[in-house]
């Protein structure tokens, strides 16, 4: 499992915040370089970062912000139990 930043949704949230990048970044404790990073897909943020962030922009939620991805080897692994079980 993966969790990455819904990108349209977190730059509607800073826009309605008036917040940059930079702005954010310097709230959160993190440079604006990993931040760009997090928020272009490069990276996935830390279960730390994804909480101070949620700290920083209290009227969003987990949901509203982040994106639970499954990785290819979770699928294949849930579709081989499956198989294994009879139910595919």
């Amino acid at each position: 499992v993966r969790v990455k930043v819904n990108r349209n949704a977190f730059e509607i949230a800073l826009s309605r915040k008036n917040l940059s990048q930079r702005d954010l970044a310097e709230m959160i404790g993190f440079s604006r370089a990993h931040l760009s990073h997090i928020i272009n897909g490069r990276r996935v943020p830390s279960p730390t970062m994804r909480r101070v962030i949620l700290q920083h922009l209290p009227e969003y939620t987990f949901d509203d912000l982040f994106i639970i991805e499954e990785t290819v080897a979770t699928t294949k692994a849930s579709t081989d139990t499956a198989i294994e079980q009879g139910m595919a």
